[in-house]
Parts: C-alpha cells; sequence; structure tokens
C-alpha cells in the first residue's frame, strides 16, 4: 500500500511539465526520469526530488519537466533539454542507452544520483563505465547512515560556496574500484570523510578514500553518490550543492572540455575498502558457560572457557558472520556468509559435527528451542531456510519472510521478524508457520524480547522510536529515543529496556512496566551494540568509533567505567554467572573480555584476546 501511494504521487507530480517563473522565459530545460518499481527507498527519494526540483525551476526560472516513462529517452525528446537527471534508475534498452550517449556526445548535460550510476559486471555498458569515469560499483555500506563529507575542491562553481566539511543525512555509501579519482579528466569534489570511519552496522566501509561528488570533464556531468530515502533533502548544504549543481549544467559552465579545466590532478589514495559484520558475532552457550566468537577473515570460531582458561580454534566455513546457541541441545550454529552454509558444533566436544547448504549469504541465524528448529534468513533472499536441529533437513518457509533481526520467545513458541525495508514485524508461529504482520514503525533493525513479560521491542532506526509490542494481543507501544536506535538490551529481572542511539551518543533507559524513559546516559561516540547482566544489572555499550565500552550500573543509570577495547567494538555476548563480557572488535580477531568484578572508574582491567 505504501509504494501503491508514493507511485501516485509521483505521477501526479510528473503531470506538470515546464514549471517556471509565470510571465517569464525560461533560462534552460530539465528533463528527471524516475522509476517507481524500483527499491522502495529509492521512490522515496524520487519523490522528495521531484518536489525539490520543482521548488528550485520556480525559483530561480527554468523549466522543469519529469516523466517515469524510459522510453521518452530517445532523440526527439532529448533534444528538448540542455539537462538531463536520473533521479534513480538508468535506461536498459539498447535504443535509450543509445540515445543517451548521442545526447551526451554532442553537448548534453547530465545529472545524477545514486542508484542511477550502478554499474557492474551484468550491466553491459563500457561506454557508461567510461562516461562516470571509469569506476564500477565495488559494495556500498549499510544500513543507511549520516557521514561528515569533506570539500576538496573550493575553486568549482558547485562547491565553491561550501563550507570547508558538512553533515549529510542518511544515505547507503557506495564503494567504486577503481576509484574515480584515479582518473585524469575526473574532479573529485566531495570525498567521505575519513571520522566516519567505521561506517555501517551489516556492511561496512572501514577505511580508504571514498569520492561522493564528482565530475568527468570530458562530458557535461556530474554524479552524487547521495539519493536513498527520503532524507536526503533535510540539509539545507546539501541542497545547496544540488541546486548549484543544476544551475552549473544548465549554463555555459557546464560545457565540457578535453582537459582538468587547469586543476593538476588529485593526489591518489588508498581505495576505500569494507566488511560484513553481525551483532552475533560472539555468543555465550549458558548451559556451558564458553563462549564462541567468529573469525570472518580465517573462517574459524574461536571457543573460549573461562574456567579453564583456555582457548579452542575451530575450522568452520568460509566468512564465518553470526551464532546462535540452542542450549537444550548444547549446539552451536555458525552462519558463513560466503559459503552459503551454517556450521553444526556439538557444545559438548567443541567439534564441528555438520556442515548444511542453506543458500547463499546467511547472515542472521536463531534457534528455537522449543522446537529445535533454527532458522536462517539470508541477504537479498525473500526466503528463509529452516533447519532441523535432530537432522540437520532443510526446509523454506513461504517467500517473502526474511529479517534483518530475529526474536525467539521460547515459552510462546513465537518468532519476531524484523526486517529494515519494512513497516512490519512479522510473528512467526513455530508450529504452524503461520504468520501475522504488526505494524512497528520505520527502518526496523534491532529486536530483543523480555521473557518475563512477554513483550517485544523493535528499533526504527529511519524515526527515532521503540515500538513495543504486546506479545498476546499484538498491541503497539511507541516510546521516543535518541536519534538512529540500533541495538536493544533488556534487564527482565528489573524490567528495564535500554536502547542504543548511534547518531546521539547515548542509550534511552525505558521502564518495561509502563514504556516510560526514566533516563538518557551519553556514552561514547557511535555506539551501535549492547549487552546486560541481569544478576548485577550491569550494561554494557560498545562504542564503535571510540574504541571502547561504557559500563553502566542500571540501579541508578550512571557511568562505572569506560572501558578501552580493540578498534571498532561492534558486538558483545554477557556471561552472566562469570560476571564477564566478551566484545568482538573490527581488528583482525580480535576479542575484548571485560571482568564485571574488577571495573572501576578509572577505567577497569580488559583482556585482550588474539582469537
Amino acid at each position: 500500500m505504501k509504494r501503491y501511494f508514493v507511485a501516485l504521487l509521483l505521477s501526479w507530480v510528473s503531470m506538470f511539465p515546464s514549471t517556471g517563473t509565470f510571465g517569464q522565459q525560461t533560462s534552460f530545460k530539465v528533463l528527471a526520469f524516475y522509476s517507481t518499481k524500483v527499491e522502495p527507498d529509492h521512490v522515496l527519494f524520487a519523490e522528495g526530488a521531484l518536489k525539490f526540483f520543482s521548488g528550485l525551476s520556480a525559483k530561480k526560472n527554468f523549466a522543469f519537466d519529469s516523466t517515469s516513462n524510459w522510453d521518452d529517452m530517445n532523440d526527439f525528446n532529448l533534444g528538448k533539454y540542455q539537462v538531463v537527471v536520473w533521479l534513480n534508475d538508468e535506461p536498459s534498452k539498447a535504443e535509450q542507452r543509445r540515445a543517451f550517449q548521442k545526447y551526451i556526445e554532442n553537448g548534453g548535460a547530465w545529472l545524477g544520483f545514486h542508484v542511477a550510476a550502478y554499474n557492474d559486471k551484468d550491466s553491459n555498458w563500457p561506454w557508461f563505465v567510461d562516461f562516470l569515469g571509469g569506476g564500477v560499483f565495488h559494495s556500498n555500506s549499510w544500513p543507511p547512515l549520516p557521514a561528515k563529507l569533506t570539500v576538496d575542491d573550493h575553486s568549482h562553481p558547485v562547491t565553491k560556496h561550501l563550507p570547508g566539511s558538512f553533515r549529510s543525512p542518511d544515505n547507503e555509501w557506495y564503494i567504486w574500484k577503481p576509484s574515480p579519482r584515479l582518473n585524469k579528466s575526473v574532479r573529485v569534489l566531495v570525498t567521505l570523510d575519513p571520522s566516519n570511519y567505521p561506517i555501517g552496522f551489516k556492511d561496512v566501509l572501514t577505511s580508504g578514500d571514498l569520492p561522493v561528488v564528482w565530475t568527468n570533464t570530458k562530458y557535461r556531468m556530474l554524479y552524487m553518490n547521495m539519493g536513498h530515502g527520503d532524507k536526503i533533502f533535510a540539509s539545507p548544504t546539501q541542497n545547496k550543492v544540488i541546486e548549484d549543481a543544476t544551475l552549473w549544467l544548465g549554463t555555459t559552465g557546464g560545457k565540457k572540455s578535453s582537459a582538468n579545466n587547469g586543476i593538476s590532478t588529485q593526489a591518489e589514495m588508498p581505495a576505500a575498502t569494507g566488511t560484513e559484520i553481525s551483532p552475533h558475532a560472539v555468543e555465550v552457550n549458558p548451559k556451558t558457560n564458553k563462549v564462541y566468537a567468529v573469525n570472518s577473515s580465517d573462517g574459524t570460531v574461536t571457543v573460549i572457557d573461562g574456567s579453564a582458561n583456555s582457548t579452542t580454534t575451530l575450522r568452520v566455513g568460509s566468512e564465518p558472520m553470526a551464532i546462535t546457541v540452542n542450549p537444550v541441545t548444547n549446539k552451536i550454529y555458525v552462519g558463513n556468509s560466503a559459503s552459503g552454509t551454517v556450521s553444526v558444533i556439538d557444545g559438548a566436544t567443541d567439534t564441528v559435527t555438520a556442515t548444511v547448504k542453506v543458500g547463499a549469504l546467511p547472515y542472521v541465524v536463531a534457534a528455537n528451542p522449543a522446537t529445535n528448529k533454527i532458522y536462517v534468513s539470508k541477504t537479498f533472499s525473500n526466503t528463509m531456510t529452516v533447519i532441523d536441529g535432530a537432522t540437520n533437513a532443510t526446509s523454506n518457509l513461504k517467500a517473502g519472510i526474511q529479517a534483518d533481526a530475529i526474536a525467539v520467545n521460547p515459552a510462546t513458541n513465537k518468532l519476531y521478524l524484523a526486517n529494515y525495508e519494512s513497516r512490519y514485524v512479522t510473528v512467526l508461529d513455530g508450529t504452524t508457520n503461520d504468520t501475522t504482520p504488526v505494524v512497528a514503525g520505520v527502518h526496523l533493525w534491532a529486536i530483543a524480547p523480555n521473557l518475563v513479560t512477554n513483550k517485544i521491542y523493535v528499533a526504527n532506526a529511519g524515526s527515532s522510536h521503540l515500538t513495543v509490542i504486546d506479545g498476546a494481543s499484538y498491541e503497539t507501544t511507541s516510546v521516543s529515543t535518541g536519534d538512529i536506535p540500533c541495538a536493544i538490551a533488556v534487564d527482565s529481572v528489573a524490567n528495564r529496556v535500554y536502547a542504543v542511539n548511534y547518531a546521539s551518543d547515548s542509550v534511552t533507559v525505558i521502564d518495561g512496566a509502563n514504556s516510560s524513559v526514566i533516563a538518557t546516559v551519553f556514552v561514547g561516540e557511535g555506539p551501535q551494540a549492547i549487552g546486560s547482566n541481569s544478576v548485577t544489572h550491569t550494561i554494557y555499550v560498545a562504542n564503535t568509533h571510540s574504541n571502547n565500552v561504557t559500563m553502566i550500573d542500571g540501579t541508578n543509570n550512571s557511568v562505572i567505567a569506560t572501558i578501552a577495547t580493540g578498534n571498532g567494538p561492534y558486538a558483545i555476548a554477557v556471561d552472566t554467572a562469570a560476571n564477564k563480557a566478551y566484545v568482538s572488535n573490527m581488528g583482525k580477531n580480535s576479542l575484548t573480555v571485560i571482568d564485571g568484578r574488577q571495573a572501576t572508574a578509572g577505567g577497569g582491567p580488559a583482556k585482550r584476546v588474539r582469537q
């Protein structure tokens, strides 16, 4: 229903062509192409862009038309316009591509956003790759997050009025290889600032040079990486970039040249790199009090036996991402992203007893002890694989059931599936596989249950709220949090809920009895993981950007200590029995162990384990 509404609104906007100041001759004409049957966030961006350009055309006295019919990309139509804009798609037909290439080579101008420049080995359009500056899409950050951008070139008309840096709203940031900066005809205007690294909760950019706005001086063109979601036009500074890019391309200032406009070749830098992570990269087996942590780069899992003070390394599949434990059967399940498998570990012997094929890119693995079933959700898949824990046989749930996060309540035999791209939490009956959708907010990311009260808490990363679902009635309550809540911990004994707010550097403390906010605790920079000890009522928050963990006393909501970790802590598991917290870091095979009994306000002892 949501997508249908957006499509209608886009169609309504496109009915009003050639907007400009009434009674005045327009200075140039712009034609924007968009699609309605693409990713929902790309549709939402197009909706906002059409409103923005309609208003800008009236303000700056140029004509603006738009169309969702890509067959309008022909010689006759293109010849009417000085600037063509691609908002959220690109031409797929050979005749459309030929017309666009002819238009550009005859002096036409192009402004492209985000996915409009997407190209890979399957695109089969070599001319377009050269047009972009030689870069081919390599990977991206996920989910969309705000970022600090740095202006590289203040001499260019598009960026000369900008500050040295500015904050860009939530966006999915692309890596291009080779970097367009390596092309001598390319002028990079704006770059992702290195202070953002690491950026992402799943697909993470960790280092390197990442151009986000550039022009290939062989053509009249400008590309902007921004264009995912409905927040792109929330920044006046970024809007100024779009405005000036449009005006520059629409006037003689956008004329193509054979050289780099007298600008010396910009310094070559190491290309951006990334990795994939999971908040379940480390887990405690409550049956044995052993800790299991993935080593994605090595294809191994480290087992830590705290009582024996020993570690063991097990070989699993390629690029293990996530772990889940079934304490009833004493088995551990490891999702191997690159292998498309799940490794089954016997918790009694710590040996791999089976490898189960589940399909490409398993990312979320969750065990339901009530039925001895293991649920595996995969990136880019609309089906979920279910493993029978007794036989390791697999089956698939009906199409459309997928998740970025799963919460399990064994007492009610219900699973709760949260999907970033959906407004709904899907409630799955563990016996019948029947599903019930529950409206839960915008851009759902994290989910956690209180097994005592049968309430489920869902982080709305897109709206700065936590949704509380009553597990019996499915009635919901909304609780305000900080900006971009991304992780949740529940102290079921104290009936307290803790929401980590990535962009606010804080934790929102919620009273589970009445869903009221009772405190906001400020922590380190870029917090994105949390764990709780319901015996000591201690909360551990991983601050990914400041490379430390904040310990919070849950009895009075004060900070106990700040503990140094390895680089980029991103996942936490708490061993309540041993009063220890285990923190996975993005540094290769790095795990920080925090002893809750010895931590002090001075920083407390933390042990680094090389897995």
